[in-house]
């Protein structure tokens, strides 16, 4: 089987992803992978390199949760306003507070571990390149 590298993942700049499989169709060459299988790769990739989450990354770990805004908001006790602005507002930052409960929010969701303390919660001030192998 081939693979292919994806550059901008989900319309992230910073984002490639490596080592994608693809399979022949009838139609021509295809990913291999559900594409929520990469959204959980990449989302696992960012909460681990605490990558600053702006509208962009909100709405990419939130659909590799399959957590729709209300589920975001009743999860950390929000209005589901307040979390529909953040994915509205691509290239916002999420507010440091509510960036850090999301955090926390993804990685428990992701089985990511991680320690509850500011540190390991608060994202760095930019965002750095990432590359992240998709398959082994």
């Amino acid at each position: 089987m081939r693979s292919i590298n994806i550059k901008g993942f989900s319309g992230l700049s910073y984002v490639t992803l490596t080592n994608v499989p693809v399979k022949k169709t009838e139609f021509g060459e295809a990913i291999s992978m559900h594409p929520n299988e990469l959204e959980r790769i990449v989302s696992i990739a960012l909460i681990i390199n605490k990558t600053p989450i702006h509208g962009a990354e909100f709405r990419l770990m939130k659909s590799a949760m399959g957590l729709s805004n209300e589920g975001i908001a009743n999860e950390l006790g929000l209005s589901r306003n307040t979390v529909l602005k953040w994915g509205k507002a691509l290239e916002a930052r999420l507010p440091m507070s509510y960036e850090m409960l999301f955090r926390l929010l993804v990685a428990e969701s992701l089985g990511v571990k991680l320690k509850a303390i500011i540190s390991d919660l608060k994202a760095n001030d930019k965002v750095k390149q990432i590359k992240i192998k998709a398959a082994a």
